[in-house]
């Protein structure tokens, strides 16, 4: 089977990898300069959907898998499938369990998912009448899609108000209508609990857990993920069971009786309490990033099946996909700066080097000169698989060692939690 993944990241890459595994002709649109060298075929100069389905259709593609959650946000999903092609990827609809924050927690709270007391503000002059209603520490979020960026756990209402004034006044998040959601604060750990659904079943994939703050032992702003473990160390059978009765049934039920329709990756961000209780903290609605590098490295079974099982909404007779019974970490290498202001273009070396059970993944590079150069935050990323944590770590830590380039930056402590 033709497949198409559309994306540019590390998370695209090491989808396609995995297909690829199992020996499917994979197109990866656009991809980035790292993938084209490894040899995955994008669809050339096609950038808007129109393009993309007819070259799609040109090359006999008939699956598309969608990455970002900005091309959900813009209904790419709905597109494709009246154009005929399997997609796995909600429309636009469903996408908002992700793109909308607000509609995601009213969500939940029609369903009777547990989750953080919350409520809503609409401008700073109604931030700054209630910032003392509730105590503090609270977590603030951006409505809206931020690239991972936009949460923010204010401790005091001088740290909530630097959010607040960047969002309304500085447009730190974009000129227009913002509104953010204050959430009670719900200590614990954190898991990643992602599965495929087609609005009736949920396949879970195996568990992983993230680590979102730039630098070691968790310092420094938020950023898209700068590595992950799987499986979470977090998760055991009776707490994933607990889950799936507390979560994920009720959220299938609510999906079914609104009629929202889902054909796609359900990512379920849940907190752990340390009374161990479970309670989601967001939504994604594809694949997460960096989750999905570290899952990919696990998964035994050709995965193609199950994707086209959930594009046709036929998961119900779908068997559970086999998962390799080590663990997998994923250590992601970002530019200086990032993620306020990465220092880019600087030349990659190191990145021919090969050590077993580890996989590069690329993201943001581009070719200079015939040699590939940083392009974004975050560059790239290194796999690779252990019996344990620890001897994942140190294979992927001595892979990324022999990787430079000027101010490279990457977490030494991913995987110990």
């Amino acid at each position: 089977m033709k497949v198409l993944v559309l994306g540019s990241g590390a998370r695209e890459h090491s989808i396609a990898w995995k297909l690829k595994q199992s020996n499917h002709d994979i197109f990866l649109h656009p991809g980035n300069a790292g993938t084209i060298k490894l040899g995955f075929c994008n669809l050339g100069q096609v950038s808007d959907k129109e393009q993309i389905a007819l070259e799609a259709k040109r090359k006999n593609i008939e699956t598309i898998i969608i990455g970002p959650e900005a091309l959900l946000a813009q209904d790419y999903a709905s597109y494709f499938r009246k154009m005929g092609f399997l997609v796995l990827g909600p429309g636009k609809e469903g996408a908002q369990l992700e793109t909308s924050k607000i509609f995601a927690k009213q969500f939940m709270v029609r369903a009777g998912v547990p989750t953080a007391q919350y409520a809503i503000h609409s401008s700073l002059q109604d931030f700054k009448r209630d910032i003392d209603i509730r105590p503090f520490p609270k977590v603030l979020k951006l409505d809206g899609l931020a690239a991972g960026k936009g949460v923010v756990i204010a401790k005091d209402s001088a740290h909530a108000l630097i959010f607040a004034e960047q969002v309304w006044n500085q447009n730190i998040f974009g000129k227009g209508h913002h509104q953010v959601i204050e959430e009670e604060f719900i200590s614990g750990v954190e898991l990643s609990y992602l599965g495929l659904c087609d609005g009736t079943s949920f396949i879970p994939l195996s568990s992983s857990t993230d680590f979102k703050r730039v630098f070691d032992h968790d310092k420094g702003p938020n950023t898209g993920g700068m590595g992950a473990i799987s499986p979470s160390p977090h998760l055991n059978a009776e707490l994933e069971a607990r889950i799936k009765k507390t979560i994920v049934k009720p959220i299938l039920e609510a999906l079914e009786r609104e009629k929202l329709e889902f054909h796609g990756v359900l990512y379920i961000g849940i907190m752990i309490s340390p009374e161990g209780n479970p309670y989601v903290l967001e939504f994604n609605t594809r694949f997460g990033d960096p989750e999905t590098q570290s899952l990919m490295m696990r998964i035994e079974s050709d995965l193609l099946p199950a994707l086209v099982a959930t594009a046709k909404g036929k998961l119900n007779s779908t068997p559970p996909l086999a998962w390799k019974k080590e663990t997998a970490i994923y250590v992601v290498a970002a530019s200086p700066g990032y993620p306020e202001k990465p220092e880019l273009g600087e030349p990659i070396s190191g990145i021919d080097s090969q050590t077993g059970e580890t996989e590069l993944f690329f993201a943001g590079v581009e070719l200079k000169n015939n040699k590939l150069h940083t392009s974004g935050g975050r560059v790239l990323g290194v796999g690779a698989l252990g019996r344990d944590a620890s001897e994942a770590r140190k294979k992927a830590y001595f892979r990324l060692q022999k990787i430079s380039w000027p101010g490279i930056h990457f977490r030494t402590d991913i995987g110990i939690t």
